[in-house]
């Protein structure tokens, strides 16, 4: 009797640390994997340089870290918006802004003291010192002016900075009227002899980009797009037009 009161004993014990053991132990997470075994369910993708399973929207992988412009983002095949200028997205990392002829370039910003910026935030610069401003992790090749260094601007350009901040660091602008070659009438001429005009109907007043120096029409087009508003883009310093299609998706 007693032999079998204790076997009975024992054999609770195990099963109580068996059960305790169970509790503790974390279920596997099953779902689909790829052929690297990364958990697609759970938004994991492989990356080739870091030999590992990653997120995308928490790290870039390795080979996407050295991307430093918006040519490097477009030929590694990352996603571009359809805006203007144009941006590139590089997935877990920063977005690159296309640079369009007729703006400030890296020679003449050197040429005048300035720093150029690859990897630059007008949001940032244009912020600094206020609490609560978030910026998005946006590259912008600009120009950069002001600071400790007394960075400078090219001649029609002006440097813009924060107010109230000592030794800000800005960026140049181009001064109103700055280089001004094409008035709205001119660029309305322009875009209706352009390319512009076979997508559709040139509507609205031409609307002046001071940054970009471009003139902006509104579009109808003949065959709209879901979620898509065409413009077409007149640029004052090549004289050339071309169609741009606003949407609010990405182009894979």
């Amino acid at each position: 009797m007693k032999k079998l009161r204790f076997l009975i004993l024992a054999t609770l014990i195990v099963c109580m640390g068996i059960l305790a053991a169970g509790c503790t132990r974390q279920d596997p997470i099953f779902g689909d994997r790829d052929r690297h075994g990364c958990l697609i369910g759970a938004g994991y993708t492989w990356c080739e340089s870091e030999g590992r399973c990653i997120r995308v929207w928490e790290e870039a992988c390795g080979e996407a870290s050295a991307i430093g412009s918006f040519e490097e983002c477009v030929a590694a095949g990352y996603p571009v918006m359809e805006r203007y200028p144009r941006q590139c997205r590089v997935p877990g990392g920063p977005t690159f802004t296309e640079v369009i002829g007729g703006q400030m370039t890296e020679a003449l910003c050197t040429a005048a003291r300035g720093h150029w910026n690859e990897c630059s935030s007008r949001c940032q610069l244009e912020n600094a010192g206020k609490p609560g401003v978030v910026c998005t992790a946006m590259c912008e090749a600009l120009c950069e002016c002001g600071g400790i260094a007394g960075f400078g601007c090219p001649a029609g350009y002006t440097c813009r900075m924060p107010p109230d901040i000592a030794d800000a660091l800005g960026y140049c602008v181009a001064e109103p009227g700055n280089g001004t070659k094409m008035t709205a009438d001119q660029a309305l001429a322009r875009a209706k002899e352009s390319e512009c005009m076979g997508v559709g109907t040139l509507t609205g007043t031409p609307l002046y980009n001071e940054f970009t120096r471009t003139w902006w029409i509104d579009l109808t087009p003949s065959e709209p797009k879901a979620g898509c508003a065409p413009a077409c883009v007149v640029n004052e310093m090549t004289g050339t037009a071309e169609v741009n299609w606003r949407c609010t998706g990405l182009r894979e």
